[in-house]
């Protein structure tokens, strides 16, 4: 037998065997009792609704299925409720991440703070940052420490006292943890007798932190250098 004769015969039975989805469903028809006639006579055969089943009003009730139960909704897929909570959880971890690193930055910091003011209860909390460093308050007057006896101490009150004009004369805003060498590198380097006082900050320094002694000549040469610097002041 030829080989396509069968294809066209297989191809045949799977067609007819395959089911018909396009045909229409086929439909029973009422069987209309005594009182369905009634009712067309009485409504003049101007036609009823023929999608809905009528039932006799004097025959029994049908049986009815009241077991049935509401049609549940389908339960949302669990992609679509990620995707809602995505924009909530960068939220909350975007605060969390900027709360720690405010945390970790000014953390100690603030417990530095707090710890001092629970160590000194009567210190001025509206004190500003930028206030006079201890060294440059309450300095004497120039005559009455160049008069003091103690040229060691003399010596350092002195370069106290020039380091604090000369900053106060350049406009320079001292904080209260600067030195005196951080103090005179914030003098502007054009400030023509900056070597002058950087010479002299230096030989008190090694004065007060080295215990190195002070002639009367030496301190003569510095009470002259202080005299240039602070000019009118010094008189």
């Amino acid at each position: 037998m030829h080989p396509s004769f069968l294809l066209i015969v297989l191809f045949s039975f799977l067609g007819l065997s395959a089911p018909s989805y396009g045909q229409e469903a086929v439909r029973e028809s009422l069987e209309i009792g005594d009182a369905g006639k009634a009712y067309l006579r009485s409504i003049r055969l101007r036609g009823i609704d023929s999608d809905v089943a009528y039932f006799a009003p004097s025959a029994p009730p049908p049986d009815l299925d009241i077991k049935q139960e509401p049609v549940k909704p389908k339960p949302e897929r669990d992609g679509f409720q990620t995707a809602i909570d995505w924009p909530t959880g960068l939220i909350a971890g975007a605060v969390l991440i900027v709360i720690a690193y405010i945390f970790l930055r000014f953390g100690g910091g603030i417990a530095v703070s707090l710890r001092r003011d629970a160590q000194n209860p009567d210190r001025k909390h509206g004190r500003s940052p930028l206030a006079t460093p201890a060294w440059a308050e309450r300095l004497g007057s120039y005559q009455e420490i160049v008069g003091m006896k103690d040229r060691r101490r003399a010596l350092v009150l002195l370069t106290q006292k020039v380091l604090a004009s000369v900053v106060a004369a350049n406009g320079v805003l001292m904080q209260r943890s600067w030195t005196g060498r951080e103090a005179l590198q914030h003098i502007p380097a054009t400030w023509t007798q900056r070597d002058i006082l950087r010479s002299l900050v230096l030989a008190s320094e090694r004065v007060q932190f080295g215990g190195r002694d002070v002639s009367e000549h030496e301190f003569r040469e510095h009470v002259f250098a202080c005299r240039q610097i602070l000019g009118p002041e010094a008189s």
